[in-house]
């Protein structure tokens, strides 16, 4: 799932270019919605229980006194701003955030949309500034590839079933968005089929590669002793939880909100999203009680 319905959606864009930013932009607020809700409902009070049953088992009164669950969620967030800003000096300005430029830049050759409202109007290709080479595509597919390495790992070290699924599936609708608009950029740089294929598929296959590298951690964590296990998986998932929240606001929200357009119906969206976790969570609270 993580892997081949990203992948189809990054392939689409050879056979049309028709879908309009209006609906993928829904679909990652709904996405973001989900996010939202699970880091709320879910990994954040999951962290806190975590790490009380540790401060209980080994007498430590240092959770009384630090407040360490939010500490981790902080640095969380803060190790995903530096990556990003390293990958961005590295890479020559290259972030995350060109899976949302080409979603622009495809919603621009094909639909004009106008308070809201999507005119079929074809728009002619600008070929200044449009085009990039095989080393520009190279370089923001590295960007991507990264950033998806951290999403699996984040995702991997959940050891609830019904959280896990939630967060994949989540993950599943913000990573078909971004491999629609890599796609996109990938057809505007005159790209053939075999090079589009072998792009989007490392894109796609980074997220399954962190979520094993994490499970891997997981289960080397497991064989340890009681205490040993709380603290770590205490602290490895208030570190993805603060990944969660940045990936939540800083880029699925933020990048769609600021544009101004459709902010009530995103909103809604966003509202769905939500209650579809609140939802699923009251039903599974209801049927351990």
């Amino acid at each position: 799932m993580l892997f081949v319905l990203p992948l189809i959606f990054g392939l689409i864009p050879t056979r049309t270019r028709n879908i309009r930013k209006r609906y993928t932009s829904l679909a990652n607020c709904f996405g973001g919605g989900v996010f939202f809700g699970t880091c709320f409902l879910h990994l954040i009070p999951e962290v806190k229980l975590e790490l009380l049953e540790y401060a209980k088992l080994s007498n430590s009164t240092i959770l009384n006194i630090v407040p360490l669950p939010e500490l981790l969620e902080c640095t969380g967030f803060i190790l995903m701003i530096l990556l990003e800003s390293i990958i961005s000096m590295v890479l020559g300005g290259h972030g995350h955030s060109h899976g949302f430029e080409a979603l622009s830049t495809m919603d621009e050759e094909n639909k004009v949309e106008v308070n809201g409202k999507s005119d079929s109007t074809p728009v002619a290709p600008n070929p200044h500034g449009k085009r990039e080479g095989t080393k520009g595509v190279t370089v923001m597919i590295l960007a991507l590839a990264i950033h998806s390495v951290f999403e699996g790992l984040a995702i991997g070290v959940e050891h609830s079933p019904s959280v896990f699924m939630q967060l994949a599936g989540a993950i599943v609708i913000h990573k078909c968005v971004v491999a629609f608009a890599l796609g996109t950029k990938i057809i505007n740089s005159n790209q053939n089929f075999k090079v589009l294929l072998i792009l989007v598929s490392v894109f796609c296959i980074c997220t399954p590669i962190g979520v094993g590298v994490a499970m891997s951690i997981m289960n080397q964590l497991a064989k340890s002793e009681t205490k040993t296990l709380m603290l770590s998986s205490g602290i490895i998932q208030g570190l993805s939880t603060g990944f969660f929240l940045y990936i939540t606001f800083a880029e699925m929200l933020f990048s769609e909100m600021q544009d101004g357009k459709d902010v009530l119906l995103k909103v809604l969206f966003l509202t769905a999203g939500v209650i579809v976790i609140a939802v699923s969570t009251i039903a599974h609270n209801y049927m351990e009680s």
